[in-house]
C-alpha cells in the first residue's frame, strides 16, 4: 500500500524538486548580479579617490535591483518572426503526437488521436497570423 500511495505522490515530488532547484538558480543569479554592481561601484570609488578627483556620488544599492514596468516593456524587443517558429513548432508537434497516438495499440489511445490536431490549427493559425500582418 505505501508503494501505491509513493507512486501517486512521486508527480508532485518531482515537480517541486524542479520548481524549487528553478528558484534557487534564479536567487543565486541574481545575488550574483547584485554583487558584481556593488563590486564595480566600489571600484569606480578607489580608482576616485586615487586620482583625486572628486567622488561619484553614491548610488542607492538598492535602487534598480527591480525594473520598472515601463522600462521593461520599452526594451522589449519582440523579433516579427516569431510567430513562425512558434507555429513551425506546434505544427510538427501536433503532427507527432497525433501520429503517435493514431499508431498507438491501446484502444484509448486510437480514440483520442484527434487531440494532435489542436496545435496543428494553433500552429497554422499562428501562420496566417504572420502572413496577414507582415
Amino acid at each position: 500500500m505505501t508503494e501505491d500511495v509513493l507512486f501517486h505522490q512521486l508527480p508532485g515530488i518531482v515537480f517541486t524538486i524542479i520548481a524549487a532547484t528553478f528558484a534557487l538558480v534564479w536567487r543565486q543569479q541574481n545575488l550574483q548580479r547584485y554583487r558584481t554592481r556593488l563590486e564595480l561601484i566600489q571600484k569606480e570609488r578607489l580608482i576616485a579617490m586615487e586620482k583625486g578627483v572628486p567622488m561619484p556620488e553614491l548610488p542607492d544599492y538598492d535602487a534598480g535591483g527591480r525594473p520598472s514596468l515601463e522600462s521593461m516593456i520599452s526594451t522589449l524587443r519582440v523579433h516579427p518572426r516569431w510567430p513562425l517558429g512558434a507555429g513551425a513548432i506546434l505544427i510538427c508537434g501536433g503532427i507527432g503526437t497525433t501520429i503517435a497516438l493514431a499508431l498507438s495499440r491501446e484502444t484509448y489511445h486510437s480514440n483520442v488521436w484527434s487531440m494532435g490536431l489542436i496545435p496543428v490549427f494553433v500552429g497554422v493559425g499562428l501562420f496566417l497570423h504572420y502572413r496577414l500582418t507582415r
